[in-house]
């Protein structure tokens, strides 16, 4: 476990570092993919399967996006695409491809389906948490008037 939180929080680093991330929130994306990478193996240790362990993870690094933004004054998406770096389902892409390419139907299913079934609850937690940000900026209007 400390490997791979150590290994999500560097490469959450490297992709801060690539998308031209400044100072401390290169440090704080660093942590947002460690702390995402940990909530994801928590969940995982409880559930079994893709789908839930990856949603919970994706809300969890969604809602710490939109925090980091507001206490950095910066884009949320910044936080969002590089501590979310690891739970981009690289082994299943590859061996979904390794599988096309060697015409293994089984593999390329397999793996195709753990990636669709990730990507989806990556995609869906991230939708999650934009749309409840937005009913929640709205309600925090029209109660202020």
């Amino acid at each position: 476990m400390i490997i791979q939180t150590t290994a999500a929080f560097l490469g959450s680093i490297g992709f801060a570092i690539f998308f031209k991330m400044k100072g401390k929130q290169i440090v704080l994306a660093g942590i947002g993919g460690a702390v995402t990478w940990i909530v994801y193996l928590l969940i995982q240790h409880f559930i079994e399967g893709y789908f839930v362990p990856y949603l919970v993870a994706s809300i969890f690094v969604g809602i710490y996006a939109e925090i980091m933004a507001r206490v950095n004054k910066a884009p949320a998406t910044i936080f969002l695409t590089a501590a979310a770096v690891p739970l981009i389902p690289g082994g299943s892409l590859y061996y979904t491809m390794l599988g096309l390419v060697e015409q293994d139907e089984e593999l390329f299913a397999t793996s195709g389906v753990a990636a669709l079934t990730i990507a989806l609850a990556i995609s869906l937690g991230f939708v999650v948490v934009a749309l409840a940000n937005k009913y929640i900026n709205i309600f925090l209007r029209k109660t202020s008037l």
